[in-house]
């Protein structure tokens, strides 16, 4: 049969060559999640400084109840006061976040002219509060 086709011998299955090709996949594979990885195997030791101080964000509550009182920070304020309040905060860090603890039963109203406010002072991070169940 295999003069029929001008084979002198029957075709063999060489390994060695997938094994190179194998093991260079891995290499390869290997090498470049070396990369994704954070390189952490310095040991730095950084300067000290005075100046540096590490700031905490500690975002700005809103406080409604039901009767619509509104308490910025333990204050009770009116709308226009929350947001000269509010404007003055965002001028002092630009970077403030806002949190809204609305009472379940308040107004849905009130909520939305907070919300309003709250924007118009600037602020971008907003976020409402609320329980798990």
């Amino acid at each position: 049969m295999f003069k029929e086709f001008g084979l002198k011998q029957k075709p063999m299955f060489m390994i060695i060559p997938m094994i190179d090709i194998i093991f260079f996949l891995l290499v390869f594979f290997m090498m470049n999640s070396l990369q994704t990885v954070a390189q952490k195997s310095l040991d730095v030791q950084l300067p000290v400084a005075q100046a540096a101080v590490q700031q905490k964000q500690v975002p700005v509550i809103i406080t409604l109840d039901t009767a619509g009182h509104i308490v910025i920070d333990g204050k009770p304020l009116s709308l226009t006061d929350a947001k000269q309040v509010l404007s003055a905060k965002q001028a002092d860090n630009p970077q403030v976040a806002v949190v809204l603890q609305a009472d379940a039963h308040s107004a849905h109203g009130q909520v939305v002219a907070i919300m309003d406010t709250v924007r118009s002072a600037g602020i971008k991070k907003f976020s409402i509060g609320a329980t798990n169940k």
